[in-house]
């Protein structure tokens, strides 16, 4: 398994994935992250995540989350930092 970083909205994988577990960390304000099912933010939202502020949660999908395209990233918060892993 593998994982990356984001702090921005971004593409994050320019490739299929399943995504397996997300972990998400907010600062002094709530934190959300929603993965979508493009290179460029213009695709099906496939997760929606929210934590409130100072806090931490990871979420996993037994199964893996399918995304047939890439995996785009948008993230909210102060400080926001969200690891995606995935195989």
């Amino acid at each position: 398994m593998r994982s990356i970083k984001t702090t921005t909205n971004e593409a994050i994988l320019s490739v299929p994935a399943y995504i397996s577990s997300v972990v998400l960390i907010a600062d002094s304000a709530a934190a959300t992250v929603t993965l979508n099912d493009s290179a460029d933010g213009s695709g099906t939202d496939r997760i929606a995540l929210k934590v409130v502020a100072n806090e931490s949660k990871q979420f996993n999908f037994e199964k893996g989350v399918k995304f047939d395209t890439a995996v785009y990233s948008t993230i909210t918060g102060n400080s926001a930092v969200a690891y995606v892993y995935y195989r």
